[in-house]
C-alpha cells in the first residue's frame, strides 16, 4: 500500500509559467520536470519496497508472538505484538512506522503497521512523502511443537566466534518460538550438544537401566585385558578416587547405533555402554591423554590395557572446556530431554562451550536428537510420532566433517564415541573410509527420522565441504531448509528464519 503527500505541485507549475524571462530555459527546465519526476519515482519508489519488506518481516514477528498467548485479552496482546514490532524494526533504519493495529477475530488475529518515508529527488517535483503499509493475519492452530536443537560443540567452535554466534541464534530461536511464556502449553523443546560423543546423564531425566552395567554389551572394555585388572568402565570409574563418569556414552554396536531401539537387558547391544578415554601409555610421545602413571612396565599396549592403575588411585583430571584431560575428556554437557521451561534452555545454550580433541561425530548426535523425540525409552517425554497433533522437527547443526583425530599411535587416533579407530569398529583403520562410513550412517537416519514425520533442518556453518553439504541438503526435509555455510550475522538470520517456519501458525495475507 503506497500513498503520496504533495506540497501544491500545481501552484509551483502556474507561478513558474508566468516568468517571462528565459523562455528557452523555461522550456528546457519543463521538459525537465517529467524526467525529474520518472527517476524520482524509480529512486524512491525501490526504498518503498524495501520499507515495505521490513514491515512485513515484523509484523510477522509480532504475529507469531501474538499467536503463542492464546488467552492473553486484546490490550496484552497488542503490548506484546508492538514489544516485538519494535525489536524486528530497528528505528534506524529507513521509514518511521506508526503504531500497530491489532484487530481480533474467529480464532484469528489481523495486525496492520505503516511507515512513513520521506523522499529524495521526488520532493524536488513537491511529494515529499510516501506512505507505506502492510497488513497480516495469524491464524491460530492447535498443534504442539517437539523440537531438537543438535548443535556442535566441538573444537572448532572456538574459532572465528562461532560459538558466541551459535549462543546468540539459539537464544534468539528459543525467544521467538516461547514469545513472552515461561512455560508453554503447547511447545517443549531439547538441546543436544554432540562431539564425538553426547552426555545423557540429564539429572531427573536419567535411568541407569539404559545403561550395561554388566559390561556385556559386544565392545565394553575392548580398551582393557582381564588379566591386568577390571575391563568394565564402569568398575573403573568407580576405583578411580577422585573423578566419576560425567555422562557420554560410546555409540551402540550396529545396527543399534542408527535405530531408536528402546535399550533392554534382555539384549546387552541395545544398552548404553560408558565413555571411558583410556590412559594412554607414559611411553608414547604422541599419547593425546596421558593422566595416570602407568604402574606396570612392558609394552605400550599392555600399558594401556592395564585396567589395575585406576583403581584406589587418584589420576590427574581437568574437565574445563575447552582442553580438557582424564578418562571423560572430551566429555561436553549433559543434553537437555524435552522442556516446556524458557529459563531451562536458555540457561543451557548460554552455557555452550567449544570441547577440543575427539573428533566430531555427527551421526551420534543425531542419533539422541532422535532419541529424545521418541515416546520410547531411553527419553520417553515425546508424543507418538504418529500423532496428528504434534509436528516434532530437529535441527542440525555442524561446524566440520565427520572427522576422527588422527594419532601417531597403536591406536591410530584419538578415542571416540567408536572407540579407537585401528579396533576397526567401523569395519576399517582407514580414517578416510571411517568418515564415509560415518557420512552413510548420517544418511540412513535422516531418512529413517523423516520416515517418521520429523521435519528437519540442517546447516553446515561456516564449511566449505561439497561432501557433506551434498549429505545435509539431503537430509533436509526440503532442499529449501538445508543452509549451507552462514556467516556469525547470517546463521542468526538462519535461525530467525527456521524459528518462523516452526511456529504452529501460519500467517495469511
Amino acid at each position: 500500500m503506497l500513498s503520496v503527500t504533495t506540497q501544491h505541485a500545481s501552484t509551483f507549475l502556474t507561478s513558474f509559467g508566468r516568468d517571462q524571462r528565459g523562455n528557452l530555459a523555461m522550456i528546457f527546465a519543463l521538459s525537465l520536470l517529467p524526467l525529474t519526476a520518472a527517476a524520482g519515482a524509480a529512486v524512491d519508489l525501490n526504498r518503498a519496497f524495501i520499507v515495505q519488506q521490513r514491515l512485513e518481516r515484523a509484523l510477522a514477528a509480532a504475529g507469531l508472538a501474538v499467536g503463542s498467548t492464546p488467552a492473553a485479552s486484546e490490550a496484552e496482546m497488542l503490548a506484546t505484538a508492538q514489544s516485538f514490532f519494535d525489536a524486528n524494526y530497528n528505528d534506524k533504519e529507513t521509514g518511521v512506522p506508526g503504531s500497530l493495529l491489532l484487530t481480533p477475530g474467529d480464532g484469528s488475529v489481523t495486525l496492520a503497521a505503516t511507515a512513513e518515508l520521506p523522499t529524495t529527488i521526488m520532493s524536488v517535483v513537491g511529494f515529499d512523502k510516501l506512505t507505506v503499509g502492510s497488513e497480516i493475519k495469524v491464524v491460530r492452530e492447535t498443534k504442539s511443537l517437539e523440537i531438537a536443537m543438535v548443535l556442535d560443540n566441538t573444537g572448532s567452535m572456538a574459532w572465528n566466534g562461532k560459538i558466541g554466534a551459535l549462543r546468540t541464534a539459539s537464544e534468539d530461536l528459543v525467544s521467538i518460538l516461547f514469545g513472552d511464556q515461561d512455560t508453554p502449553d503447547l511447545l517443549r523443546m531439547s538441546l543436544v550438544p554432540f562431539v564425538t560423543a553426547v552426555n545423557i546423564k540429564a539429572g531427573e531425566g536419567f535411568d541407569m537401566n539404559w545403561m550395561d552395567v554388566n559390561g556385556n554389551s559386544t565392545y565394553h572394555g575392548e580398551n582393557f585385558r582381564s588379566k591386568f585388572g577390571p575391563t568394565n568402565h564402569f568398575e573403573l570409574f568407580d576405583g578411580i578416587k577422585n573423578t566419576t563418569w560425567k555422562g557420554c556414552v560410546e555409540m551402540r554396536p550396529e545396527p543399534y547405533d542408527t535405530l531408536d531401539t528402546a535399550p533392554t537387558n534382555a539384549n546387552p547391544d541395545t544398552l548404553f555402554v560408558p565413555y571411558f578415554w583410556p590412559d594412554e601409555p607414559d611411553t608414547e610421545d604422541d599419547a593425546h591423554n596421558d593422566y595416570a602413571d602407568d604402574r606396570i612396565s612392558g609394552g605400550k599396549k599392555k600399558r594401556q590395557r592395564n585396567g589395575s592403575k585406576y583403581i584406589n588411585y587418584n589420576v590427574s583430571v581437568d574437565e574445563t572446556p575447552s582442553s580438557t584431560k582424564g578418562p571423560n575428556k572430551s566429555c561436553a554437557r549433559p543434553l537437555v530431554p524435552l522442556t516446556n521451561s524458557k529459563a531451562t534452555l536458555v540457561s543451557e545454550v548460554r552455557a555452550m562451550e567449544p570441547w577440543y580433541n575427539s573428533g566430531t561425530n555427527i551421526a551420534e548426535g543425531l542419533a539422541w536428537g532422535w532419541r529424545v523425540l521418541s515416546p520410547g525409552a531411553p527419553f520417553t517425554e515425546g508424543k507418538s510420532f504418529s500423532d496428528p497433533d504434534v509436528q516434532k522437527a530437529i535441527i542440525l547443526l555442524t561446524d566440520g566433517n565427520n572427522e576422527i583425530v588422527s594419532q601417531d599411535t597403536f591406536n591410530k587416533s584419538d578415542y571416540t564415541s567408536f572407540g579407537y579407530i585401528a579396533n576397526k569398529r567401523l569395519g576399517t583403520d582407514s580414517i578416510s573410509t571411517a568418515r564415509g562410513k560415518v557420512d552413510q550412517k548420517v544418511a540412513e537416519m535422516c531418512e529413517r527420522i523423516k520416515g517418521e514425520g520429523v521435519r528437519i533442518y540442517t546447516i553446515t556453518f561456516q564449511l566449505n565441504s561439497p561432501t557433506l553439504a551434498e549429505v545435509f541438503r539431503a537430509c533436509a526435509t526440503e532442499p529449501e531448509l538445508y543452509f549451507n555455510s552462514p556467516s556469525n550475522a547470517e546463521l542468526r538470520e538462519t535461525f530467525q528464519a527456521i524459528a518462523y517456519d516452526l511456529s504452529n501458525l501460519r500467517l495469511a495475507k
